[in-house]
């Protein structure tokens, strides 16, 4: 199982309270048209996807932006797990640092 995801550690400035948000700021490399990252938290909460529209340059970096409820985080230190599926697989694989360049994370005030 290991070597079909990644794990990504973030350490927050602090622990979210439950009513706050947490914002992940993900960077990807160009991925395949049908190409999807899938984001969740340790525990198994499914977080979302980044998942590109349309042709993209091959140049270029992909930004996503997903969200996290401060509930799902148990103090300032955030563990997830990313797995990739390439168009056509049902067999995820771990993304390569190509492809997932950086998660950065930030609590959203409220």
């Amino acid at each position: 199982m290991a070597d079909q995801q990644r794990r990504i550690v973030i350490n927050l400035p602090r622990a979210p309270r439950p009513d706050e948000t947490v914002g992940l700021n993900i960077v990807t490399g160009p991925l395949p048209l049908g190409a999807e990252i899938r984001f969740r938290t340790a525990s198994g909460h499914v977080i979302g996807s980044a998942i590109p529209f349309g042709r993209t340059d091959p140049d270029k970096q992909l930004v996503f932006q997903l969200s996290l409820s401060g509930r799902y985080i148990d103090g300032s230190r955030l563990e997830i797990f990313a797995d990739m599926l390439d168009a056509g697989s049902s067999l995820p694989r771990a993304p390569t640092e190509q492809e997932l360049v950086s998660v950065k994370a930030w609590i959203v005030q409220q």
